[in-house]
């Protein structure tokens, strides 16, 4: 009797068979979730849209905040955007390194990996006659110190899509009086 209990005592560690199930489980349930965590294209270009938005609306507050003009210039072949303050209150832009800081928010902000400026399969939103990928005249949106789109009749949309999905698409729509609006591209429509 006292040698079963002692060979019982012995037998500490796992055998292979059970070290086998336990691996094939974990991998199992790894391969279950892995492709439900990974962010889909939609998402990607509606987070991009979003930062945007709030991009565009941290120049206007601050254009407010400082009584000044601010700007934000899009690069679409770079897929970067730049925001700049008038820091000198001269009532001109001249896009230079002291604007760009003066600004203090995102100075210049690349489009992610994925995201670039374009329509994809998606038409223009409603009351966009453009067919630009960024309807702002000389791709710039100019915000003047009472926080209206200057000139004022100058509102625009920038659309995003994303590389690998034509039908992932976001627009940032600005009216005249600096009011932003994200549309996003959902089954042949804008919503």
């Amino acid at each position: 009797m006292t040698q079963r209990i002692q060979a019982r005592r012995r037998r500490t560690g796992y055998t292979l068979i059970e070290l086998m199930v336990v691996v094939l489980m974990v991998a199992s349930m790894m391969a279950i979730a892995l492709p439900r965590l990974r962010i889909s294209p939609a998402t990607e270009v509606q987070l991009a849209g979003m930062q945007l938005a709030q991009d565009l609306d941290l120049a206007r507050t601050r254009a407010l905040s400082t009584r000044s003009m601010a700007r934000v210039a899009f690069n679409t072949s770079a897929r970067t955007y730049t925001g700049y303050l008038d820091d000198d209150a001269d009532g001109t832009i001249a896009e230079t390194q002291v604007e760009r800081d003066a600004l203090h928010g995102f100075a210049t902000r690349s489009l992610p990996a994925n995201v670039n400026y374009g329509r994809g399969s998606a038409s223009a939103v409603v009351g966009d006659a453009s067919s630009g990928v960024v309807t702002f005249p000389s791709a710039k949106m100019n915000v003047d110190s009472r926080g209206l789109i200057a000139p004022t009749t100058a509102s625009g949309t920038v659309y995003l899509v994303n590389q690998n999905d034509p039908t992932a698409v976001v627009a940032v729509a600005v009216s005249p009086a600096g009011n932003m609006r994200l549309w996003t591209w959902r089954t042949g429509a804008w919503q």
